[in-house]
């Protein structure tokens, strides 16, 4: 899938191919409220979901593989399942990116995602390279964009996009980036916590809490994992420290939804 840069080194996907990339958002949630009972897999050193959440999609790729997860068209990095670490993008050299979606994993206007996911560390602490665990809806950026963790720039941040597409490709608004603190709470492996309530965004880092953003959409979006290096003529400020080859894997992941 195509991206283009955002103002401040974000990345953004173009919204035409947002609508051909992500499957229809349908009106019901994957495992529905009326469909048995899921269970969460665990998340390690993380924040618990809210009372009165269900779990809406559970997924383990070391168990269950790809499973409804797609790979977005022109990608160039290697994307691999492993039974010990999960579903893995790597990187080998710069201009590589690939990115995974799911179509079944639907975030409503009250919900909260855990995804348990390996981010590359750089030396100093740093993020390497361009990866990213977020969600969208289409049409962008009408219905949002919640970036959970993104790298920018070499450090693990949360950023929200939303409003009207502009001429030039960008959204009409973007948040603050809230970032972790470089080391071992934004690189590695860690939990990677989101509620989404009241059009604002929460997100933690294992229970370390990242920052509150505005959300003012309550559309339905649909969650993406990728790693890239630029391409770099498209964002080089984005990126971190380039480590190759860099692998980042989502090991995890679970939705749940207010009733």
């Amino acid at each position: 899938m195509q991206i283009t840069a955002l103002p401040r080194g974000v990345k953004a996907v173009t919204a035409s191919l947002v609508a051909a990339g992500i499957v229809a958002l349908g009106v019901f949630f994957a495992g529905g409220f009326s469909g048995p009972a899921m269970v969460a897999p665990p998340f390690p050193n993380s924040v618990s979901a809210p009372a009165g959440y269900q779990v809406t999609y559970a997924h383990d790729f070391t168990t269950q593989g790809m499973g409804d997860w797609v790979t977005q068209p022109k990608a160039g990095a290697t994307v691999s399942v492993s039974s010990r670490y999960g579903l893995g993008v790597e990187v080998t050299s710069e201009d590589q990116w690939a990115e995974v979606i799911s179509s079944d994993a639907v975030l409503g206007p009250n919900s909260f995602v855990q995804g348990l996911v390996y981010i590359p560390p750089a030396p100093n602490g740093y993020t390497a390279n361009w990866p990213a665990f977020w969600s969208t809806g289409s049409p962008w950026p009408n219905n949002g964009e919640i970036d959970m963790l993104e790298g920018q720039a070499g450090r693990s941040c949360e950023q929200t996009f939303y409003g009207e597409l502009q001429p030039d490709g960008h959204a009409s608004h973007n948040s603050v980036s809230k970032c972790g603190p470089l080391g071992s709470i934004s690189t590695g492996w860690l939990t990677v916590s989101m509620l989404r309530t009241g059009e604002q965004v929460e997100v933690w880092y294992n229970k370390t809490f990242v920052g509150k953003v505005p959300l003012p959409t309550t559309a339905k979006e649909e969650l993406i994992f990728q790693n890239q290096d630029g391409p770099h003529n498209i964002c080089d400020s984005c990126n971190g420290p380039l480590v190759f080859p860099s692998t980042a894997w989502l090991s995890r992941v679970a939705v749940w939804n207010a009733r």
